[in-house]
């Protein structure tokens, strides 16, 4: 750079650049007059990083020029170690380094380390994407220099975590300093939680790493707790981790010297209250420390991996005793286990159980495998093929802590199980809420609809076994009936039991659905063979080589038991045309998952059929192709399957079973030209009320159950019914060719209705309002004039039918 030059001068120029930071780390040469001592002077404190006099030797710049871009590479490469790169400060390395100075400079200074946390980070990153992600590291790295300032240095530890060394007492470190920070940061970003962990230096023995490990141990300890943002690292820590350490130290010689042992807690059948099973629950007697709590140690296993070690030596203990059992003829009722994340990620966890249940000789279904409802948050597709697989070796599988803060519906209908577990504090705070404010009822009757046993653990007390019972709660475990039992306890306890015990062995196995049938209709009899070899093991396979054997079958009662079609699309006489007609033109079979298969992918492009199946395949596949496709349709179906049932759900009445107000919208819209003309019948339980007051709430229920089930027996499935409100009932009659045929029908329900109140000695009426309608864009108004004409009724008698008749409202009123 020339300091003479036009326009600005090269002072200016160096000024300039040395104010951006894109142009500052340029090494920048000045050349200066010979001899010229102030110019010289002038360019370095302008940030010249050299000068050369005029005039100059050609070799002297290119060797300057070189050292410098060495020089600075050089630097670069230290400023890499020194600084990270996204947030510019102190890299892990070079944190820790200026720390062990600082403490050697000022041997007398009292310092402290602070350490941060940003909670869920990879949720950020997840939902907002990286690039936010990194902005919200950069404004919190901003955020804690600024905390610090010039008294201190601060540094990045890892992806999320930050360090702060400063003296102690330069801030008043409570909860209203790190609350400010933390409303700092969610300005940001809604919901970000920072939770700061503080090491106050005492001990100097101590190395620096030990040190920052202390101040994120603080960070750590209130990780979830709300309104908790900071803590300092003190005595009752150190414990914690002086235990820890303890517990760790012990592990590998407690499982050797077999000091873990197995407690068994009794499964109770609700009805008989007699033992259906029981859980098997692990107990450590320490010989110094005596009785360990698991709630201790198997955190502590799951984080360094022991977990796995003693989950396979309590299986294993397990399958032992079931075994013992039966050798000595006592009552052998299925005894569960805890299966953790880390045991299903292990090499071929099915072979695992497979050969344990083979070596004790005892069946898949006397040891069920419970795992907890976390386990499925990651890797999914992973988790939900293996536990399929294990169910299809006869396992029962339970999913546990159900209700314990990852429950989902949508996740459950997707989760291979056989049996629910509600998780313990879930059912102590459904329990203590009003019947009309908990969601317990719903949770159990969902489970029933998609054909799961339901099983609360924690029972404690009369009350809540009692409020189980009556919401249809199948199964429990708990203090109130039983404490975890010494294995020694728990077999006299099913001797003592042993009649009523095996009575109800096999209550706790979920209905498992029948061997269903895959079912091959294919020309060629090498490849039905190889699709037989390929799933003797799942599934019972029909095979069929014509196409009329195969419509023949497909029409038969047999297909109720139909889980997936291969379908050969190269039939003689376009067979598969015919086959795909009939599979889709029932309701019963239209969603039976089609695989079609062709001999080679060139026949494609002739095949029209191939838009009807729901995927096709080259027949020169490998089998594990075939049979990740079959298994892909048929969860596909059951996924399907289980969302209707859940729309269901959510569609109907609990108490009655008849559509609500959100299913009666849903089915109006179904209303075609074809059901005209059509009449709206709005039903009213007289003096429900009364029959509450005077009988409780549970003979009301009754009365409101019973006029259900008669509207249902007396309707067609064209017709729509539906509780209305609270005593209300709207029945939609189609293809009503007359009002006298509504009002011949309302008063057969009506009558039905007030002789079995008769009958169940409870004498109670119902009143009905009618408005016919020839059109369905009439559906809404004729529902509110059957609502006005039912209040009509009401007012000329209870017990009586009123149908609206004109358009100047006139109206005919029929006692029953």
């Amino acid at each position: 750079l020339d300091v003479m030059m036009p326009v600005m001068d090269g002072y200016t120029f160096l000024s300039k650049i040395k104010e951006d930071e894109r142009l500052d780390m340029i090494p920048v040469i000045v050349m200066t007059q010979s001899g010229g001592t102030e110019e010289q002077i002038m360019a370095l404190s302008h940030g010249a990083t050299d000068f050369v006099p005029k005039p100059y030797n050609a070799q002297i710049i290119l060797h300057r020029m070189a050292n410098l871009i060495k020089l600075r590479e050089t630097s670069a490469v230290v400023n890499q170690f020194k600084f990270d790169a996204l947030t510019g400060l102190y890299s892990k390395e070079f944190f820790y380094t200026s720390v062990k100075e600082r403490l050697q400079e000022d041997p007398d200074g009292e310092y402290c380390i602070v350490c941060s946390n940003i909670e869920n980070f990879k949720l950020v990153n997840d939902i907002f994407g990286i690039r936010e992600g990194d902005r919200l590291l950069q404004e919190t790295a901003q955020l804690m220099q600024n905390m610090v300032g010039d008294e201190g240095f601060c540094g990045r530890l890892s992806a999320d975590r930050f360090l702060c060394f400063q003296k102690k007492g330069m801030e008043q470190y409570d909860r209203q300093h790190f609350g400010k920070l933390d409303l700092s940061l969610s300005s940001l970003m809604k919901s970000i939680i920072m939770r700061w962990g503080i090491y106050e230096i005492t001990d100097r023995s101590v190395s620096v790493e030990q040190m920052c490990d202390r101040a994120m141990l603080a960070a750590d300890s209130i990780r979830g707790k709300y309104s908790r943002y900071f803590a300092v690292y003190d005595d009752k820590l150190r414990a914690a981790l002086l235990r820890e350490k303890m517990i760790t130290d012990s592990m590998e010689k407690a499982l050797a010297e077999k000091q873990f042992t197995v407690y068994l807690q009794p499964k109770y059948g609700l009805q008989k209250e007699t033992i259906v099973g029981a859980e098997a629950l692990v107990r450590w007697f320490h010989p110094e420390f005596g009785l360990i709590s698991p709630g201790e140690f198997i955190p502590i296993f799951e984080k360094n991996g022991f977990i796995q070690k003693l989950d396979m030596y309590i299986w294993r203990m397990t399958c032992s005793l079931i075994s013992k059992w039966k050798q000595e003829g006592l009552s052998v009722l299925p005894v569960s286990v805890n299966v953790s994340r880390a045991d299903l990620f292990m090499d071929d966890p099915v072979s695992v159980f497979v050969n344990l249940v083979r070596e004790f000789q005892i069946r898949p279904s006397d040891l069920h495998l419970e795992i907890t409802e976390s386990a499925y948050a990651d890797n999914t597709e992973i988790i939900v093929s293996t536990v399929r697989q294990l169910r299809e070796k006869g396992f029962i599988i339970e999913l546990d802590d159900f209700g314990s803060g990852y429950s989902s519906l949508n996740t459950l209908s997707a989760m291979p199980v056989d049996i629910l577990k509600l998780d313990l504090k879930f059912v102590h705070g459904e329990i203590e809420k009003p019947e009309e404010n908990s969601i317990l009822n719903d949770v159990i009757t969902m489970a029933h609809r998609m054909h799961l046993r339901v099983v609360a653990e924690g029972v404690e007390t009369a009350n809540q076994a009692e409020r189980l019972r009556m919401i249809g709660c199948d199964y429990v475990q708990g203090y109130y009936f039983s404490a975890p039992l010494p294995i020694r306890d728990y077999e006299s306890l099913l001797l003592s039991q042993k009649e009523k015990a095996d009575e109800q062995e096999l209550d706790i196995l979920p209905e498992r659905k029948q061997v269903n049938t895959l079912l091959i209709i294919d020309e060629n009899i090498d490849y039905r063979k190889k699709v037989v070899e390929t799933f003797e093991d799942e599934y019972h396979v029909a095979q069929i080589d014509n196409t009329e054997e195969a419509i023949r079958y497909i029409e038969s009662e047999s297909r109720n038991g139909i889980s997936a079609i291969i379908l050969s699309l190269t039939l003689p006489e376009h067979g598969a045309d015919r086959v795909m007609e009939v599979i889709r033109k029932g309701p019963s079979r239209w969603r039976i998952p089609v695989l079609g298969t062709i001999p080679g992918y060139a026949q494609a492009q002739n095949l029209t059929i191939l838009s009807e199946t729901d995927d096709f395949l080259c027949k020169k596949h490998p089998a594990f192709d075939l049979k990740r496709r079959i298994h892909h349709l048929v969860d596909i179906l059951a996924f399907e399957r289980k969302e209707m049932s859940l729309m269901n759900e959510a569609n109907h009445d609990i108490l009655t079973g008849l559509l609500n107000r959100r299913g009666l919208d849903s089915t109006l819209q179904d209303l075609q030209k074809i059901d005209m003309p059509a009449a709206a019948c709005m039903f009213d339980m007289d003096d429900l009320k009364r029959i509450n007051d005077s009988f409780g709430h549970e003979m009301g229920d009754r009365m409101l159950i019973e006029f259900s089930r008669i509207v249902n027996s007396v309707t067609r499935a064209s017709d729509i019914h539906c509780r209305y409100g609270g005593d209300e009932f709207l029945l939609i009659l189609t293809n009503v060719t007359c009002c006298q045929k509504a009002v011949e029908r309302c008063s057969d329900i009506c009558d039905r209705f007030r002789r079995r109140m008769d009958a169940l000695d409870m004498p109670a009426t119902v009143s009905c309002g009618i408005a016919t309608f020839e059109n369905v864009s009439e559906k809404m108004e004729a529902i509110t004039c059957a609502d006005q004409t039912l209040y009509k009724a009401k007012q000329t008698r209870k017990g009586t039918c009123c149908i609206y008749r004109d358009e100047e409202g006139e109206t005919g009123c029929y006692p029953f």
